[in-house]
């Protein structure tokens, strides 16, 4: 009889544990995609900014469809900025808690064209 007062609470927190494990791995996704846009962009392969914004946008889509993403050239080095919301990454939506925290990712390489 014990077990239906715990119950509830292990499930809160395997939920926790793997929202957690879903927001930390996205952002490692997150983080390769921004190296591997800034690579073709510092490349050549990519000719301007905002063909590397869209490609970034594309890749993340299904991670957090509505993402900030900014990419500037400045004294030979290419940064790309990325924020999302963490509620684009919750699995059940019952930790309402984490609604306004943002993910920023960014990442900086030298051009080599």
């Amino acid at each position: 009889m014990e077990s239906v007062i715990w119950l509830p609470i292990f499930v809160w927190m395997l939920a926790l544990v793997i929202n957690v494990s879903m927001i930390v791995f996205e952002k490692n996704q997150a983080y390769r995609v921004l190296q591997n846009a800034n690579r073709i962009l510092s490349t050549g392969y990519i000719q301007s900014e905002a063909e590397t914004e869209a490609y970034i946008r594309q890749k993340i889509s299904h991670i957090a469809p509505e993402a900030v993403v900014t990419t500037r050239i400045e004294n030979g080095v290419v940064t790309s900025e990325l924020a999302y919301r963490v509620t684009d990454l919750l699995v059940p939506q019952a930790l309402v808690d984490l609604a306004n925290i943002w993910i920023r990712v960014s990442s900086q390489h030298f051009v080599e064209y």
